[in-house]
């Protein structure tokens, strides 16, 4: 299920039920546990800048999702980006790369300068 479905139902459930006669006989709300759909989840703390973490908080409200959510989606959709990437060059590959341009510079210089003089 998806979280915003998730969160429409809790919204609809509070908005729907009439909870005065269990607030008036024991003064706290039980809801009933509900089923969760789909892969666990863990918890993972993350320490960032104050002012990161409040532009985070505005971008969410002005979505109308909950900072966690968002920062969870971002997550997601940045894994998906990198599955997709090709892998990474090594350092090896790199400066056999960079070494090759000086030469190929100078191959091509030559062709152009038979080119000219035929």
């Amino acid at each position: 299920m998806a979280e915003q479905d998730v969160m429409a139902e809790e919204r609809d459930w509070y908005g729907e039920t009439d909870l005065s006669d269990r607030i008036a006989s024991s003064g706290e709300i039980v809801r009933p546990a509900r089923q969760r759909e789909g892969e666990p989840m863990s918890t993972f703390a993350l320490r960032m800048a104050e002012g990161v973490l409040e532009e985070v908080t505005d971008i969410a409200r002005s979505r109308g999702v909950a900072t966690g959510t968002l920062m969870r989606q971002w997550v997601v959709e940045r894994l998906a980006m990198e599955r997709r990437r090709p892998p990474s060059a090594s350092d090896d590959v790199w400066r056999a790369a960079l070494e090759a341009v000086p030469r190929l510079a100078q191959d091509i210089a030559d062709q152009l300068a038979g080119r000219r003089s035929a």
